[in-house]
């Protein structure tokens, strides 16, 4: 008599792991299905709990979030530079390799002492390698779980505790359960109770954070006041924005300002030799925000000073401060005697008041063939417009709110992100970046002004509700009231405190597990046995 194959359970097969990885690719902007990600790691999570460690398996989990990788950042493919569409395309390889190292020190921690203990070490793993992905400079953080709830503003308000790994915490627990809760083949009575109990949590999970969403708007505090912004949206084509002069560049933005703060056409000049009379400032506004590389690299210290001297009596006459972005040359590079390298210039800030010396804030973080130049600030720099303390980032800094938090915990009372994602077309990528920003908002409870060059532009709430204030390829020009706000939230007092902990708990809890597994056998011995029914001996005729 042949004994019976024991039964798998349930969409433990690699096509469901497969279906699984892409709902998870679904899940994230644009497509923004977030619901998905609360159940797409079910299908990856009944496999791993049937399959022992081995190179074959992590070859298999590596393939399939490749594949999630692949259908979430394919947009850097577009760049129209050949060499960074190519490097672009290589970074994307990089991506799951943390993720396919928590889920295989996990199976390694779920072989020797169960399930349980594997899941309990899934879950600190995964939050140990975002938070090591977030930290590290050089890192592509666009599968970092908690950016699948990125459009699900009414679940997201709890980031203002934890950050966005809270939130990769909670996608995980819901997972997890869902996976409990599943049937199993010969499941005892207990097993069925522990499945309803788990279904429990399941529902339970879902409505906090709604609760605590509800909870936190309705308490929401009061602005210290309001800073009229203008934000200027020049609309031009990358290739002409990259090519033209700096004289035509600086002039076309001036005169869409003009004409924002006048409410007529523009009639001055910034860049050229003439300077006809200021029009009268009737918006109100007091900070003008240009786009990231509005201010062309002058290539020599004389003549960048000359543009802002410039730049200054211009916003001087029109009683404005301008905050615009820059390509500057790198601190610490020589440029008395030579031009810099391409490989020398920076994304910088620059703060442009009337009647004092200019501020600069070079670009501190940036992700790899995504960012056009090198990130190579060192400080982070607090503008101050008409005692508004400003915090800047610079292209996609604004992916990691550790780092912008910090400028909300010194003081900001808005923050502005001056972008260009028009280099990939209007690609996902666009509106990822701006879903993305949007837990900058949440986390620090701030008003965020996205400034790009052909768009989306937009004003952030600190609710996480995207105004948008010009489309893709608008040229256009507006005028906002952006809420100040002042004090403190959890997060921005102490950063992505779960990420560490996580980290020390995945290492100790991994190697204490390996460890009493095998120092202490007979410990874990009964825990190893694999669940179900006992099986019979075949009878012999």
């Amino acid at each position: 008599m042949v004994p019976r194959k024991r039964p798998q359970p349930p969409f433990s097969s690699f096509g469901w792991s497969l279906s699984g990885a892409l709902l998870i690719a679904l899940s994230l902007p644009p497509l923004g299905m977030y619901p998905l990600a609360w159940v797409g790691l079910v299908p990856l999570l009944a496999r791993w709990a049937q399959r022992r460690p081995s190179v074959d398996y992590v070859r298999e989990l590596y393939a399939l979030l490749l594949t999630t990788s692949c259908c979430v950042g394919f947009w850097l493919l577009f760049n129209p530079d050949a060499s960074r569409a190519a490097f672009g395309g290589v970074s994307l390889f990089v991506v799951p390799i943390p993720l396919v190292a928590a889920f295989a020190v996990a199976g390694v921690v779920r072989d020797r002492l169960g399930l349980v203990a594997g899941l309990v070490s899934l879950a600190v793993n995964v939050l140990a390698a975002e938070f090591v992905t977030l930290a590290v400079g050089m890192s592509v953080p666009w599968l970092v779980l908690g950016y699948t709830q990125a459009d699900a503003v009414d679940f997201i308000q709890m980031a203002d505790v934890g950050g966005v790994l809270l939130l990769s915490l909670w996608v995980l627990l819901l997972n997890v359960t869902a996976f409990l809760a599943l049937p199993r083949p010969g499941a005892s009575g207990d097993l069925a109770t522990s499945r309803g109990a788990s279904m429990a949590v399941f529902t339970a999970l879902v409505a906090v954070p709604v609760a605590y969403g509800g909870v936190r708007t309705a308490q929401a505090d009061v602005p210290a006041g309001y800073t009229t912004v203008g934000i200027v949206q020049p609309g031009v084509s990358p290739r002409d924005w990259d090519g033209q002069e700096a004289a035509v560049k600086v002039d076309h933005l001036a005169g869409l300002s003009d004409e924002l703060l006048a409410g007529g056409p523009p009639r001055a000049s910034a860049g050229g030799s003439t300077a006809p009379a200021a029009p009268p400032n009737t918006s109100g506004i007091r900070l003008l925000v240009w786009p990231q590389t509005s201010l062309p690299f002058m290539g020599t210290d004389q003549g960048e000073a000359q543009l802002y001297d410039r730049l200054q009596r211009w916003a001087e006459a029109r009683g404005v401060t301008l905050l615009a972005g820059a390509l500057v040359a790198a601190e610490g590079v020589e440029r008395g005697h030579r031009s810099p390298d391409a490989d020398e210039i920076a994304n910088a800030a620059v703060l442009i008041r009337p009647g004092k010396p200019a501020l600069r804030y070079d670009q501190m973080r940036g992700v790899p063939f995504a960012d056009r130049e090198a990130a190579a600030g060192t400080d982070r720099v607090l503008f101050d417009a008409d005692g508004t303390e400003i915090a800047t980032a610079v292209g996609f800094e604004s992916m990691f709110g550790d780092h912008v938090r910090r400028f909300t915990e010194a003081g900001a009372d808005i923050i502005v992100v001056l972008s260009r994602n028009d280099l990939w077309g209007r690609s996902a990528g666009l509106y990822q970046h701006l879903q993305f920003t949007r837990m900058r908002a949440i986390e620090s409870r701030r008003a965020v002004v996205i400034s790009t060059v052909n768009g989306i532009s937009a004003l952030i709430h600190p609710s996480g509700e995207i105004e948008e204030t010009a489309g893709w390829m608008d040229q256009d020009t507006r005028a906002l009231q952006v809420p100040t706000f002042r004090g403190e939230t959890f997060y921005v007092r102490h950063g992505d405190w779960l990420g560490r902990w996580a980290l020390g708990l995945a290492l100790v809890f991994n190697l204490g597990a390996i460890a009493v597994s095998v120092y202490a056998p007979e410990l874990v011995r009964s825990r190893r046995l694999a669940p179900g029914p006992a099986r019979r001996r075949p009878s012999v005729a």
